[in-house]
């Protein structure tokens, strides 16, 4: 099993990103469609009552509520310049960052720094799980995207204040304590995450079962990552992690049918490939 074992330190990698690319938009955008179905009218509604009345911040909320959020960047903006410490206008600014798709992309970044600061204007405010998730969220993001620790430990913190039973807190950790090497941690951060949408429960069941492999535990990662792929059939990590717990207990039969699929669903994917022309020769060897 050694030559499988050694191509698998390429194979760790591009699984760990599963949580970056293939769950990115779990981590930045499912938390939204779940737990905050309110209009957007609703959150427009000013915590800061003393700014309520503002004109550049009620132009916002007009322009925002018409969807024309270019206008209601500029007046939020205004706004902002004028009375730096309106904790609503930097919340709605993020809010409008992290939703609305421009021709560019999502400015998440942007999202970040106006979260941030809302955070410190309104530690105790009325959207600050919302927004703390989601700052959390980024850093996890960007943290495993560029190695980063400190990101890391600033969601750490961010999620540690949270509700400690969010589905979503409990899979934002884990992530984080996957990357750390603390794998009973993030095993028991996935195991106890709940009430996941379809997307979510992908990545929860792909994240666990790396975890498991990484302990060596490899008739628990089957079970998971057998769970994996029934949930998404065209996953070719979850194949291609699946054919490798079967490998590492001798079910060669089983990790080909596995490799192949893997293969299937993309013809370019190199660790596959390697994955199953081991399995074929040590079969035939047999």
């Amino acid at each position: 099993m050694k030559p499988i074992k050694i191509r698998y330190s390429l194979i760790i990698i591009v699984s760990s990103l599963i949580i970056l690319y293939l769950g990115g938009n779990v981590l930045i955008n499912k938390f939204y469609d779940r737990n905050h179905k309110d209009d957007f009218t609703i959150i427009t509604v000013d915590e800061d009552k003393n700014f309520s009345s503002n004109l550049n911040y009620r132009n916002a909320t007009d322009a925002f509520n018409k969807k024309d959020y270019e206008l209601a960047i500029e007046e939020l903006k205004e706004e902002i310049n004028k009375y730096p410490s309106h904790a609503q206008a930097y919340f709605l600014l993020g809010r409008i960052y992290e939703d609305i798709e421009f021709q560019g992309g999502k400015y998440y970044s942007r999202m970040l720094n106006n979260y941030e600061r809302y955070i410190e204007l309104k530690p105790k405010g009325k959207r600050i799980e919302h927004v703390k998730l989601r700052v959390a969220q980024y850093y996890i993001k960007e943290g495993l995207a560029q190695q980063n620790t400190n990101y890391l430990n600033k969601a750490e913190k961010h999620l540690k204040s949270l509700d400690q039973n969010n589905g979503d807190v409990k899979m934002a950790l884990g992530a984080i304590y996957l990357d750390y090497q603390n794998y009973d941690q993030a095993i028991a951060q996935f195991e106890k995450s709940a009430n996941l949408s379809l997307s979510e429960l992908k990545l929860k069941y792909n994240s666990l079962g790396l975890a498991y492999i990484k302990k060596g535990m490899y008739a628990k990662a089957e079970k998971i990552l057998e769970i994996a792929v029934k949930i998404d059939p065209k996953d070719k990590y979850a194949h291609n992690n699946l054919g490798f717990v079967y490998a590492q207990q001798g079910k060669l039969n089983n990790a080909k049918v596995h490799f192949e699929e893997a293969l299937k669903l993309d013809p370019t994917y190199r660790n596959a490939e390697k994955n199953l022309q081991w399995v074929k020769d040590e079969i035939t060897k047999k």
